[in-house]
């Protein structure tokens, strides 16, 4: 089993330690979303918290390192006369952290997480939320989207792209290289991931977090954005679903969270190393079968 560290404490507390330490290859969570209410405790953050956690996760990484972080805000009357409006909150935190911390934003990237069934009135069901992806400057990183290519539904040897020239002609190009000689393609903003709930995770969905990471998204980050033997870190780590997804895949991870879970308790990190160690020992005993 890869090494990890489980703390119940606070979020600047966690990340100080592990900047202290000489800094990490990826940052991976969802801290608390703006007026939550799903928590069962007083969590619901506004901006001067977003702006705390930017220059704490920036200090934590190591030059090159990422993070990637799950950010979205409910629906409500934040502007009073203008009706309900979706949180601005993501997009005051990308151009906060940009701009302000000094992160380099490399794309825009979307979680897709299918919504409830249900009538909504006046909006779309929303099917995905912001996945902010934030770098530190100053060296390259790790960045692998090779774990994370699928088959391709089409053969695409025989297919042509066009590129404008100078002149303004038409120049056409016939597709190449590794993923077209392999059948496959490459991973695109929409990181999708299909309903909440599926039962394709039923140790994690045991654990009746109300803001559980798909297990799949969790690993597909950390393979692209942490090297083999890296450090992932998450400073808010709930039910525990980055936790399992570095130490299935060989990564060293540190954790913390300051909750307790409602319904009994119990730190959510308790709940969280419950959860790998039963992950651990259902792979155990699949791998003796």
């Amino acid at each position: 089993m890869s090494d990890y560290v489980l703390q119940q404490c606070d979020y600047r507390e966690l990340l100080g330690a592990v900047a202290a330490a000489g800094g990490c290859d990826l940052v991976l969570t969802s801290p608390p979303y703006d007026d939550a209410r799903t928590y069962g405790a007083a969590v619901s953050w506004a901006m001067d918290d977003y702006r705390v956690l930017g220059d704490a996760v920036f200090a934590a990484l190591a030059p090159g390192g990422h993070c990637l972080m799950v950010l979205d805000g409910p629906v409500r009357e934040w502007r009073k006369g203008f009706g309900t409006e979706r949180s601005f909150t993501p997009w005051r935190v990308m151009l906060d952290w940009a701009e302000r911390v000094g992160f380099r934003v490399p794309d825009r990237l979307a979680y897709g997480r299918h919504g409830v069934p249900g009538a909504y009135y006046g909006r779309f069901r929303n099917d995905w939320e912001p996945l902010l992806w934030f770098q530190r400057p100053g060296a390259r990183g790790c960045f692998d989207r090779w774990p994370l290519v699928e088959k391709a539904k089409y053969d695409g040897r025989g297919g042509t792209g066009g590129n404008r020239t100078r002149a303004g002609d038409i120049e056409t190009r016939r597709r190449s290289g590794r993923a077209v000689e392999e059948g496959v393609r490459h991973r695109g903003t929409y990181w999708n991931y299909g309903s909440v709930g599926s039962g394709r995770d039923p140790i994690g969905e045991a654990t009746d977090h109300p803001a559980r990471f798909f297990l799949p998204f969790a690993e597909d980050a950390v393979h692209c954005f942490c090297r083999p033997d890296g450090l992932v870190v998450d400073p808010f780590v709930g039910s525990g679903t980055s936790l399992v997804a570095a130490v299935r895949h060989g990564r060293r991870f540190v954790g913390g969270d300051a909750l307790v879970r409602p319904v009994d308790g119990r730190p959510w990190v308790d709940v969280a190393e419950a959860r790998l160690l039963a992950d651990c020992a259902r792979r155990k005993e699949e791998s003796a079968t």
